[in-house]
């Protein structure tokens, strides 16, 4: 018989030997030097193409291995300082893709090969992840609805595609599974850099571009205001939106250990939405900060907030109207619009009347299906050429819960409300019942996030293009996460 010190050592021998033969531990580097050698080899000879290959299955790897990089590398893809169209694409066949979209899908099937634990979570999260299925479905579903309709394939696919970046919410589950501070450092770090960036395009104009921006996005992403001042809506300005939402619930509702971290987050981001002249961003964080007000236990800071604000806007208001230079600023004028109702109505928002109008008799004759993808809805933009009026469809509408409903039908409409209602309850509940911990204050930040996106949706693009659906994603996924977090505890 061994002794008790025998056995001990044998034990502690064991399981060095079984730690030290992980499979991932042997793994990761012969696949990364077997990677390495395929893809020399291969663009060696000139194939570039099949490369392609090896670096997809090291990307998958790395994504298995540290849960947050699959999740992250989308979001930096299409949300930061370059445009997603601009990235170099990949043709199979007659088909071109995305960089942005083989990441994604790399990063789902990634998922597989993950560990028992953050697959043990993913498994947990089954209310969210069947109301994102439903909503993909109905996505996907339309494609038949607008080949009934009259639209083509590859018209229909093409239209729809994007909005399959919605799936990115599995990969930010995984990623937020596994820790969120990791997440959390990364976005914030992409976030600085993208408002850096943006004072910079500021300061040195549009002829020089310090976002790599595809040709058909400049007019949108840049543009000089009558004023001289330089309009800069970068790739990534939602995630700075976002972010800007969970900086002041950090500030209003977290607790006293590093807010000065939190208030010089809350001034870069607040920052970046300033220099977007976004006026819908603007209100839409008040709205969440409202209705953030109304859940959240303490509300002495939001009060004193409100409070300082008013005085402050009071005299500026006041300066503004003595100063002839203050009411002249293109930042100052942007901002003060907002009370001009009569003006937007026949300015901005006329354009907005028109896109419903239309819309709305197009769901009148199609109520439950909709139109489907691909098919023209009927709005058009004037442009001139040489003196000639013309007219072009539009393939965009800034009411977006009218597009996905009259594009995904009823029940995607419905499944899209429910992603957000279910992650503003979410993150409600766990800022009730962590009442007094330092991390109550995530539940307010997404509720103040969800509901500014929500509000912000009915006058611009958030709800299709990816650049704002990945960062929306990841905050439903984190409402999931402590949904799942307060159901185990």
């Amino acid at each position: 018989m061994l002794g008790e010190e025998s056995y001990g050592g044998l034990i502690g021998l064991r399981a060095r030997v079984v730690s030290a033969w992980d499979p991932w531990r042997v793994a990761w580097p012969v696949g990364t030097i077997a990677a390495a050698a395929a893809i020399g080899a291969m663009v060696g000879r000139g194939h570039v193409k099949p490369a392609i290959l090896p670096v997809a299955a090291l990307l998958a790897m790395l994504f298995a291995r540290v849960p947050a990089a699959g999740y992250v590398a989308i979001l930096w893809s299409v949300g930061t300082a370059f445009d997603m169209l601009a990235l170099p694409q990949v043709g199979i066949s007659s088909w071109r893709f995305q960089t942005s979209e083989i990441l994604l899908w790399i990063a789902l099937g990634s998922l597989l090969f993950m560990g028992r634990e953050v697959r043990r979570a993913l498994k947990a999260v089954r209310r969210e992840s069947v109301v994102v299925a439903i909503f993909l479905t109905a996505v996907v579903g339309g494609v038949a609805v607008g080949i009934e309709n009259g639209a083509t394939l590859h018209a229909d696919v093409f239209d729809m595609r994007l909005m399959l970046f919605y799936a990115a919410f599995w990969p930010a589950l995984a990623a937020l599974a596994g820790g969120r501070k990791l997440v959390f450092r990364l976005v914030s770090a992409g976030v600085v850099a993208v408002v850096i960036l943006q004072i910079g395009q500021v300061i040195v104009g549009p002829s020089t571009r310090l976002f790599l921006i595809a040709h058909s996005d400049v007019t949108s992403s840049l543009t000089p205001g009558d004023t001289g001042f330089l309009r800069v809506r970068p790739p990534g300005l939602t995630t700075v939106y976002i972010v800007a939402a969970f900086a002041l619930a950090r500030v209003l509702w977290g607790p006293a250990r590093h807010r000065l971290l939190g208030w010089g987050m809350a001034a870069v981001t607040l920052t970046g939405v300033i220099l977007s002249l976004n006026r819908n961003m603007l209100l839409g964080l008040a709205l969440g900060l409202c209705a953030a007000v109304v859940i959240a236990p303490q509300r002495h800071r939001f009060v004193v907030m409100v409070a300082t604000l008013g005085l402050v806007l009071s005299g500026f208001t006041l300066l503004a109207q003595g100063s002839s230079a203050v009411k002249s600023n293109a930042v100052v004028s942007r901002i003060t619009s907002i009370t001009n109702y009569s003006g937007l109505r026949t300015q901005t928002l006329a354009d907005r009347y028109y896109e419903n109008r239309i819309a709305s008799h197009r769901i009148r004759d199609h109520p439950i299906g909709g139109l489907g993808w691909g098919p023209d809805y009927g709005a058009v933009l004037l442009s001139s050429d040489d003196g000639f009026l013309v007219t072009t469809p539009r393939t965009f509408m800034h009411e977006q819960y009218l597009w996905i409903w009259m594009r995904a039908g009823l029940i995607g409409l419905l499944a899209l409300i429910g992603m957000l209602a279910l992650g503003i309850w979410n993150g409600a509940r766990w800022c009730r019942a962590r009442h007094g911990k330092d991390d109550a204050w995530l539940g307010a930040g997404v509720v103040v996030a969800l509901v500014a996106m929500a509000a912000s949706s009915n006058v611009a693009i958030y709800l299709t293009p990816p650049d704002s659906t990945v960062p929306l994603v990841g905050v439903l996924a984190l409402a999931a996460v402590m949904r799942s977090n307060l159901a185990r505890s």
